[in-house]
């Protein structure tokens, strides 16, 4: 089974130079792009900030870039999202389950002693996982087909998939934990070109992947007739 890759992001919240007394604050002036990186969905992302003596930290998570961040909280729920539910008086946080899509973080850092308040905006996209990869065969008829897939993602993999036979179509399901793996076309196949195509895949983060007609990964299986046998003649010499 694949691990889970972690994304560790490390940033010191003193870079913004918005420390206002007893006020909430964000540099909007754009002076400072905000630090944007993108994750594959089922990825766990890391954010890490400098820690500094008597400060207290809270996280939000946002749907969307309209909202203003020095006085709303996320929309997103954090117990949910921030692993084991740790948002609060942490200075690193570990962003787990997020649907594909895009979003803003926000770490807010007070001193209640020095009345001094911060914050700082990243953004991220959450991106589905690209199609799996395949590869079909081309063999002469009555010899072994095989079709070898690569998936994507996080295993294991539950998978649906089809091929033609000719004239009808097969519909099968499979199961690995293998992130690429090769599957024998056990039904005789006819001389000429068939397709194989993937249905649907179920990672093992839960998420389910169905694809269009479209947009089904597949590959051509193409059986040639047999060699025709040649004759051999003895040459003559003149």
């Amino acid at each position: 089974m694949n691990r889970l890759r972690k994304h560790i992001i490390k940033w010191i919240l003193g870079i913004l130079p918005v420390m206002l007394a007893c006020g909430y604050s964000w540099a909007q002036d754009g002076a400072k792009a905000v630090p944007f990186f993108e994750v594959t969905q089922c990825d766990t992302l890391t954010l890490q900030i400098e820690q500094m003596p008597g400060d207290e930290y809270t996280w939000d998570i946002y749907s969307g870039g309209d909202s203003d961040f020095a006085i709303s909280q996320g929309d997103m729920e954090s117990a949910i999202y921030f692993e084991n539910g740790d948002y609060r008086d942490v200075s690193k946080v570990r962003i787990i389950n997020l649907p594909a899509g895009e979003y803003f973080i926000k770490v807010m850092a007070w001193d209640e002693v020095q009345c001094t308040n911060n914050l700082m905006v990243f953004r991220m996209e959450i991106v589905e996982p690209p199609p799996p990869i395949v590869y079909g065969d081309s063999v002469c008829i009555d010899e072994p087909v095989n079709v070898r897939v690569v998936f994507t993602g996080t295993g294991p993999w539950d998978f649906q998939y089809a091929y033609s036979d000719g004239g009808n179509t097969v519909n099968l399901v499979g199961h690995t934990d293998d992130p690429e793996i090769t599957i024998p076309i056990t039904q005789p196949l006819p001389e000429g070109e068939h397709t194989f195509w993937i249905m649907e895949v179920v990672d093992g983060c839960g998420i389910a992947r169905e694809f269009t007609e479209v947009e089904q990964p597949g590959t051509g299986i193409v059986i040639y007739p047999k060699p025709a046998k040649q004759p051999i003649y003895l040459k003559e010499e003149n």
